[in-house]
């Protein structure tokens, strides 16, 4: 399980040891629907018991196939204010109540048959305690209870082609930026005003909120992550840890947990002791990142950072994006987002390899030297035209467009 910076709610840990302790044995596994609502710290509320078995998995198997197949389900239980969701069984000589929040922070109470005390937790449990049960609450979380609020002025709604007041949420913002495309390539790109996509080598400067709120979006729903070596360098650049519950999501449509991160290098110059090629530990870990490189500099590589990744050639002495993409939709990878900085975006707009543009313009203005998204790599412009397909924007004055590239005529 991924950590999550949320702390835990206390009225739903209150909540869950009152219902622990009014626990009468041989009861059937119980869902439980959670709300935290002052003046009433938590009301917890019986959705279901004992649906077709008697295993706390199948009761939530059950549920899980009933969101799938009625949204309207989803859309009462939402209105009703669901903060957290829980499943309460027996196991053995003890009694169990676990639950999850909308941020992903798992609660437990325990409770033995022979004894009236219990034991509680609230937060990230980690580990494999609960196993695959905690993989099917998630799901189940953020289906019931939908996802956390957005972070202060993160608030994103329509502009074009409707325009809309309504705050978005995580799955309707997932919705503006959702593919049908088997295969495709994304860029993701922040700019300023003026033009400006990264401030003494970073884009840091120019992000905000709402901005790493689409940034992630994007993100999630990728099989990989294209990124040069430079960016990985200037940013200290690592995976994006996710909550269970995005994890969840990425699962639900058939994605692996964490989408493979790719960085393109010609001299295999990289910091091994970078986050990007750490270990991680939790139910849920990032694949080994991979090494695309020219076949010249294979007989070079450091036994050390072999270990840590799988290594691709592609061109010999230079890297061929074309195959290099090519070869990465052979092990599998077919829906790729390409933030790799402005060199490796100038580089794949002059190869063709481009399908989208998912670009921010922050609303600064700052008239100092830097790149563009694209660095130049040729004296002959790309010859893609592009159509916009989505605008949105932040409170905070981002603007979103999502562009497609146009049929060559």
């Amino acid at each position: 399980m991924t950590l999550n910076n949320t702390p835990e709610d206390p009225a739903i840990l209150s909540a869950l040891e009152n219902l622990s302790g009014a626990w009468n044995w041989g009861r059937l596994p119980r869902l439980l629907t959670i709300t935290h609502r002052p003046p009433q710290p938590a009301v917890p509320t019986t959705l279901a018991g004992g649906v077709g078995s008697q295993t706390a998995a199948d009761l939530l198997n059950h549920w899980i196939d009933q969101c799938r197949r009625h949204r309207g389900l989803v859309d009462v239980q939402r209105d009703l204010g669901v903060d957290a969701v829980g499943v309460a069984f027996e196991t053995g000589d003890r009694h169990v109540l676990y639950a999850m929040d909308r941020s992903g922070v798992e609660y437990l109470v325990e409770g033995q048959r022979s004894s009236t005390t219990r034991s509680a937790t609230g937060t990230n449990l980690g580990g494999d305690a609960l196993g695959d049960l905690a993989d099917q609450l998630a799901e189940l979380t953020w289906r019931l209870a939908g996802w956390a609020a957005p972070a202060a002025g993160a608030r994103i709604r329509d502009m074009w082609p409707k325009p809309g007041l309504v705050d978005l949420d995580d799955d309707e913002l997932h919705d503006r930026y959702a593919t049908n495309a088997e295969h495709s390539v994304r860029l993701l790109t922040v700019s300023s005003i003026d033009g400006l996509a990264a401030m003494n080598g970073t884009s840091a400067p120019l992000s905000g909120p709402g901005d790493q709120r689409v940034y992630q979006m994007v993100k999630r729903d990728a099989d990989l992550v294209l990124i040069g070596a430079g960016t990985v360098r200037a940013e200290q650049y690592g995976p994006t840890m996710l909550t269970s519950l995005q994890v969840a999501r990425r699962r639900s449509m058939g994605l692996a947990p964490y989408p493979t991160i790719a960085v393109v290098s010609r001299s295999l110059d990289l910091d091994l002791t970078g986050p990007l090629f750490q270990h991680h530990r939790g139910r849920h870990v990032p694949p080994r990142p991979i090494i695309v490189a020219p076949a010249a500099t294979m007989p070079t590589v450091d036994p050390a950072l072999a270990e840590r990744v799988d290594l691709v050639a592609a061109g010999e002495t230079d890297v061929d994006l074309a195959l290099a993409v090519q070869k990465l939709r052979s092990l599998g990878h077919h829906r790729l987002v390409c933030e790799g900085g402005p060199y490796l975006a100038g580089k794949m707009a002059r190869a063709g390899l481009l399908d989208e543009i998912c670009m921010t313009i922050t609303p600064q203005l700052l008239a100092v030297p830097g790149p563009r998204i694209t660095a130049p790599s040729g004296t002959v412009p790309a010859g893609d035209d592009w159509q916009l397909h989505r605008s949105l924007l932040d409170e905070r004055g981002n603007l979103f467009l999502r562009y497609t590239r146009l049929p060559n005529a």
